[in-house]
Parts: structure tokens; sequence; C-alpha cells
């Protein structure tokens, strides 16, 4: 029976482990590094991830209160008139009426502000910031008596230095406007001041007046028994055709479904460097076992069991672990604080704003870094821990048995390779959009062909051999020869460089394909010389009106050849609330690259002219819906079917949209607003100084953004690189552990040719020589690394391109192939394996041949 306390690790082997790690401290400096920067990478991504879903939440929990269901429009808004019949025929008892709208404070740059509008006496039973010591009474009183009043959070008044009684400028709907401060909201506690720090409070009327609203409020909230679907039927029945009842998770769920596929890609991404990093782990373990079979074998024959020998590799791999996460959770809280920014700026950019500026540091992704990063170096541990277990007393002195099986098993790891590629293949053929098939499949195909690297290095080592040692003498056949008779450990650092390197060339086509895709879209949709709206907050925004004086003074110039209008809304249609847009655009048909359509540019805007509608190919995607379909709007005059006309290739949005034609819009939804203009100039006309001159002439209140093409094509292409900014950071952080990983084999490579260095030492070969035989083998692991990335990076942006950003987005890319990308990574390859190779060499030049000799 076997001896209880010998299950895990007696403190004798424990202290082995421990004495290993302190005796190879660059080795074990090296290997932590390693663990550390791939923890960082992924502790910094989910830390943006988290704290921006957190200030999601936290802007949206103070906003709905207790509501636990919503009414909203599809179109412009719920008219005052309606609201009331509603509240006179008895369908709504508890409800709160809302005016909601984005404003910013001239003072404060960067920040957005939202200004809600209430109705005091009932939404003190919606939200908790009608508490008793929220504010005073004179402030309550204030805000319902005095126009152009309103309250402040304590952030806010602290930041700016405000106080009861002080005058505001805020700016909303692109006209500047002075508020006065009724109040400051006092919080209960901390979590309730970073809610409401982004949140001005006023009356209904104040509201509308300020965001141009009159007449209209934007939703109204509800507070009903969830489990009583009769009486939410009963409202919903009751209800004009234009206004939904929502659920309030409902409502939150679809808005947060945009950036979940956006904050799930930059997830896994980030995952990317934790996986260089356990090639690294794998590398560095395998060398400390190969480094002490003699150790083991001894062991071995002193009654040390094959389990003690395996929990003393992974107690190694644990210790390392430990350290290792705990090290990459300070850094990765370093390197968040420029990852939460730039994912911040990203979604508030694309999808939503978020008025909420600090959350605090998410605990949850802190642990679950560390969990991860300790489990990661485990299961990277486990080959080498079980080879540790697997030895023989009788072949313990024998270094060469671990090459030979590694030549043994080079062949069924290519076999291997090639089974999970074609894995990886078929589970992009399951059918829908899931995208957790998508990383799956791309990460089995990285790995399959990864798992080539060793047979192909075998081969290109053999074939550049000869030419190597015409080139560069007995050196040139050396370096060859050092890699071969240690490629189990060097074919793991050329593999952990060659996924790194190949995720830049993947990423960088797709980036740059992606890039080439959008340029050519602005080129055919941005047709007019001039564009005209309201600034907004985010991609998502532009919904707000331009004054309607706007245009009738435009149409008295004489150098606008043609005048384009465009209504931009969100309406209710079977598949969701969704971007509806409605153009006069007689030209719409040819300013569109569609993916599938009735007819010619001609007929396509005959058919919206005739009610039909085309929509964006991302919203085909999610909604499944082709030409000839048909996609139902609640309108106030009823629900109204339109047929699709066309699928248009689309990138201002991963949401979708429609498109229909102005005339039709306004038959249903009783709307003249327009949000936006294009202006088309005569011939000759510069754009940019009728830009400004058109800037300086309007007689408005209104502070409108005036655009020359060119300007708005550079501030599109400007959101487009803040967008991939941390996706290139991403890719360094990943490129630099494999550097680490490279350097970390060198090193080991060395010690264990100490006794070779010194028989070459003692033999006449000089330091320069073995700086050269260093420097070839770096640079032939860099090369290797190079050449095999570029294909492996090719399938890669394959992938990337046709199945993770449609799947995601919903968006075709273009692929353009800028060969540079290929050269610049094999070049980093290169560079990156020379680089460190340096400390090698020196090591090694510094070493006499005496000290070397004596080494064993």
């Amino acid at each position: 029976m076997s001896n209880p306390k010998r299950l895990w690790l007696p403190n004798s082997l424990l202290q082995i482990a421990v004495q290993t790690l302190l005796r190879r401290p660059w080795q074990s400096v090296l290997i932590l590094l390693g663990v550390a920067l791939g923890v960082a990478v992924m502790v910094s991504i989910d830390l943006a991830n988290a704290s921006a879903s957190r200030a999601f939440e936290l802007s949206t929990e103070v906003i709905t209160g207790k509501a636990t269901h919503q009414i909203i429009p599809s179109g412009i808004g719920i008219r005052d008139d309606v609201y009331a019949q509603l509240r006179r025929s008895g369908t709504l008892n508890l409800a709160a009426p809302i005016v909601s709208t984005y404003v910013s404070i001239p003072t404060i740059k960067g920040q957005a502000f939202q200004l809600l509008g209430i109705d005091p006496f009932v939404d003190r039973l919606f939200r908790d910031y009608w508490m008793p010591d929220s504010f005073s009474g004179q402030a309550f009183f204030e805000l319902l008596t005095r126009p152009g009043t309103v309250m402040v959070s304590t952030t806010l008044a602290e930041r700016s230095g405000l106080k009861v009684g002080d005058e505001l400028v805020i700016e909303a709907a692109g006209r500047q406007q002075s508020v006065r401060i009724a109040g400051v909201l006092q919080p209960s506690d901390r979590l309730a001041a970073r809610s409401l720090e982004g949140v001005l409070i006023a009356d209904i009327a104040t509201a509308q007046e300020i965001s141009g609203k009159v007449g209209y409020l934007d939703r109204i909230d509800l507070i009903l028994p969830s489990q009583n679907l009769a009486v939410i039927e009963k409202i919903q029945s009751r209800l004009p055709p234009d206004l939904r009842l929502e659920t309030v998770q409902a409502r939150q769920g679809s808005v947060r479904q945009m950036t979940e596929a956006f904050q799930l890609n930059l997830s896994a991404l980030s995952l990317l460097a934790l996986v260089v990093g356990l090639f690294l782990i794998y590398n560095t373990m395998t060398f400390s076992v190969v480094q002490r079979r003699d150790l083991f074998g001894a062991m071995r024959c002193l009654g040390v069991t094959r389990r003690e020998l395996f929990f003393l590799v992974s107690g190694e791999a644990f210790i390392i672990g430990l350290i290792g996460s705990g090290l990459g959770i300070l850094l990765g809280v370093l390197l968040g604080r420029n990852t939460v920014g730039m994912v911040s700026q990203t979604i508030n950019d694309l999808y939503f704003t978020t008025t909420v500026q600090t959350v605090g540091i998410p605990v949850e992704s802190l642990i679950k870094g560390g969990i991860v990063g300790v489990l990661a170096t485990l299961g990277a541990a486990i080959p080498p821990a079980l080879e540790a277990a697997s030895i023989e007393p009788r072949l313990a002195l024998s270094r060469s048995g671990l090459e030979r099986k590694a030549e043994s098993v080079i062949w069924l790891l290519a076999a291997g390779g090639l089974l999970l590629s074609i894995t990886g293949y078929l589970v992009f053929q399951v059918p829908g959009n899931h995208l957790v098939f998508g990383f799956g499949g791309t990460l089995l195909v990285v790995v399959g062909l990864a798992m080539f690297s060793p047979l192909l290095m075998k081969l290109l080592l053999t074939v550049l051999r000869p030419a190597l040692e015409k080139t560069f003498g007995f050196l040139g056949n050396m370096a060859p020869g050092n890699l071969l008779n240690s490629i189990s450990r060097t074919a793991v650092a050329v593999s952990a460089l060659m996924v790194a390197v190949a995720v830049t060339i993947g990423v960088s086509l797709m980036i740059d394909s992606f890039r080439f895709t959008v340029t050519q879209w602005l080129e055919q949709t941005l047709q007019s010389d001039i564009y005209i709206s309201v600034p907004g907050f985010n991609a998502n925004s532009s919904f707000l009106p331009i004054d309607p004086l706007v245009v009738e003074q435009l149409k008295m110039r004489d150098d606008i050849e043609r005048l384009d209008t465009l209504r931009a809304t969100r309406a209710i249609s079977q598949v969701g609330e969704i971007n509806l847009s409605a153009t006069f655009n007689p030209q719409i048909g040819a300013e569109r690259i569609f993916k599938e359509a009735v007819g010619s540019a001609d007929q396509i805007t005959l058919a919206m002219q005739e009610g039909k509608v085309i929509i964006s190919e991302p919203l085909a995607n999610r909604a499944r819906l082709k030409v000839g379909d048909r996609i139902e709007f609640q309108t106030p005059k009823g629900s109204r079917p339109f047929q699709i006309a066309g699928i248009y290739y689309d990138y201002a949005s991963s949401e979708g949209s429609v498109l229909m034609w102005q005339d039709v819009y306004r038959q249903y939804w009783e709307d003249d607003a327009i949000t936006a203009i294009g202006l088309r100039l005569k011939y000759g006309i510069n754009p940019d100084e009728a830009a400004a001159q058109i800037r300086a002439g309007l007689q408005t209140n209104q502070n409108l953004l005036v655009r020359a093409n060119a300007t708005l094509r550079e501030d599109v292409m400007e959101v487009f690189d803040r967008t991939f900014a941390i996706t290139s950071a991403l890719r360094i952080l990943a490129t630099l552990v494999a550097v680490i990983g490279i350097l970390s084999t060198l090193s080991l490579l060395q010690i264990e040719k100490q006794r070779e260095t010194g028989i070459l030492k003692a033999l006449g070969v000089t330091g320069k020589e073995l700086w050269r035989l260093v420097m070839l083998e770096t640079g032939l692991m860099g090369l290797i690394a190079g050449l095999l990335a570029a294909p492996t990076g090719f399938v890669l942006a394959i992938i990337l391109i046709e199945v993770i950003n449609l799947r995601s987005f919903g968006w075709t890319i273009l692929l353009s192939i800028n060969p540079m990308a290929f050269f610049l990574a094999i070049f980093i390859a290169l560079g990156a394996a020379l680089t460190a190779g340096i400390l090698p060499a020196i090591k090694m030049n510094r070493l006499s041949a005496a000290e070397a000799i004596r080494y064993e």
C-alpha cells in the first residue's frame, strides 16, 4: 500500500524545486517575465472590457432606476398629448415620462454629460437620487417653478467650482445655452456618486427646450409586475402602433450586444500573448528536465517514484505560475490605465456614450488573470513533467535520448498538425454566426500550422546547410548542426516566434484590407463636396435635427448646384430597434456599392421612390434578409411592410441600417426634420473655401459641422486608426513575449554547450568567431520563423476576414495584399532573434576555456 504522504511532494523534493529556480536566476527571470507579460496583456484587456461594461451599467442604472419596463417610440419620439391621453385613459398608472439627451460643457473637454428631463412628482418613485438627504426642498421648488434650471452632481460641482445659483454654459443639439444651478445632488455612497457624475437633472419642459424636442418625450418608464402578463398585454394593446413596450433588461441587452463582438475579439487577441508565453514555459521546463536527466536518473535509483518526479517538475511550474501571475497582475493594472481609455474611446466612437468616467478596478479581472496564468503554466509544464517521470535510470546519462525521441515524433507532430488544421476548417463550416466556433477553429488552425514547424525547420536547415558552409566555412556547418542537434528546444522557440510574427502578418493584412475597403467605400459613398451635420458624441448619435432655416439659406447660394438632405432616426421593426435613414438624393442608387439589388442604379432609385427600401449588409446578415424580403416597421399610421430592393455594403455601423426615400418616410412618420445635408458645388469652386464661407455666413444659433469631403474622410479614417490602435499594441506585446522566448532558448542552449564552447576556444576559435556562430544560430532561427510565418499569417488573414470579421460585424472586407507586410514581418523575426542573441554571445565570449571545460 502506498504511503499517503508521498501522494504530493516531500519537503526534500520541494526544496530541490525551489533551489533549482534560485540556482538559475537568469533562466527563472526570463520565464517569469514571459508568464507575467502574457498574464498582464490578458488582465489589461479584461480590465478594459470590464470597466467599459461597468461604466455602461452605472450610466444606465441611474437613468433606469427601479423601472421594469419602458415604452419606446418608433421614430422621433412620443408626443406629449399621446402620453397625456394614456394617463387619462387609465392605461398607465405608475409611469414616469423621460426626455434624455447628451450635452457637453465647453469648459470640460472630452466628456459627455446626460441631461435627464423628468417629472419630479412621479420620478421620486423611480430613482434613488430623490432621497430626502439628496438635496434641499428649495432646490426641488426651483426646479419646478423656474425655467432653465438644472441639478448637478457633487462631482461636477466640485470639479467646476459650481454652487447653487451659478450659471453653467452647456451645448446641446449644436446650441450653447446657459442654465442655472438649482441644487447639487448628494449621493448616498461612492457608487451612487460615480453613477451620477455625468448626469444633469432638469424638469421635462426645460429638457425639451434645451434638446430641441419640444412636444416630445424620449420614453416612458414603468414599474409593472413582471409575473402579471395580463397587465403587460393590456398596456401593449392600448398603445398607438408606433409605440412598443419593452423590458429594461431587453433594451439594455440589445445595447450590450453591439459591443460584445468587439470585446470578444480583443479578449481573444489578448490571449495570444499568453499562448506565446506557453511556448516559452514549455521550452524552459523541457530544458530544465534535459539538464537534470542524470539527477533524475540517480533519484529514481534512490527510490524516488515517477509520481514524485512528475510533481517535482509540476511544483516548479506552479511556483513560476504563481509568481509570474502575481507580477502579471500588477503589470496588467499598469497597462490597463492605457487600455481602458483606448477601449472606452472606441466604444464611445462606434457604439454608445457613457457618462461615467471612473469605475475602479474590477477584482474579478485580477482573480481571473491569476487563475488562468497559474493553470496555463501548469498545463504547459505537463509534457516536460511527464518526460521527467518517464526517465529510466539506465538512460539517465544519455542526453541524446530526448533528441532521438524528438526526431522520431517530428513526422507525428506534422501529421497531428494537419489533423488539427483540417478540424479547424471543419469547425468553420458549423452553421450560424457563433464566434466561439470561429475563434476555436482559428486556434486549431494556428496551433496545427505551428506543429509543422519542427519538420519544416529540419528540412530548411538541411537544405541551407551546404550553402552556409560554403559562405561561412566551418561555422556555417556548425550553426545549423547545433540547431538540428537541439531541435526539441529550438523548434519550440521558433514556433513561438513564428506564431507571434504570423499574427502580426495576419492582423496587418486584415487592417490594411479593412482600410482599403473603407477607403473604396468612402470614395463611392461620399460624393457631395460639402457635408453639414450637428456635432454628436459617437457614430450612432447623428440623429440631432438641423435648423430648418439653414436649408433655406443654403438654397439661396449661387455656388451650390445640388442640395441633398438626409433624415436619420431609430425605428422599431420586426428585427428590433434599428437605424433608419431617409434621403432625397436622386443618385443614391449610384452612390452605394451593392452586394445584391433588383437592377441598375436608376432602377434602385426608382424602386425606393415607389416605396421600397435598401438595407446594409450587416443588417441583412444579422436578420438573414435578402432582396425581395420585407422588413416591417411600426409607424404612427400602423404597421407597414417595406420590400427590400437592394443590400449595400456599409461600414458605418455593425448594427446595420435601412435607407428609404424621404417622401415615403414623411408619409408614414410625419417628420419633416433633417439631420444631414450634402452639397454639390458648381464646377471649379474650391470645397475648402466654400465650406469656410458657408460656416461663416450661416445665420443660426446652432453650432454645425461644415466639412469638405476630404476633411470628412480624414475624420472617418482617424476614428478607424483609433479603433485599431489597441490591436497594434497587442501585436507588439505578443512579439515581445516571443523575443523573450528566443532569448531564453539561446541562453539555455549556451549553458548546455559550455563544455563545447570551452573546447572550441582551446582549439583556437576566436571571440569574433563565437560571435558569428551565435549570430548565425539566432539569425537562422529568426529567418526560419519569418519564412514559416509568411504563409501562416496569410492563412490567418483569410480567416480573420472571411470568418471572424464577418461573424463579428457582418462586414465583407476586400483582401488587399501589401507585400511589405511579409518583408517587414520577416525583418522583425530576424531582428528579434539577432537581438536576443547578443547577451548569450557576450556571455560565451567572456567565458574562459578552462572554466567552460570544467563545467561537466
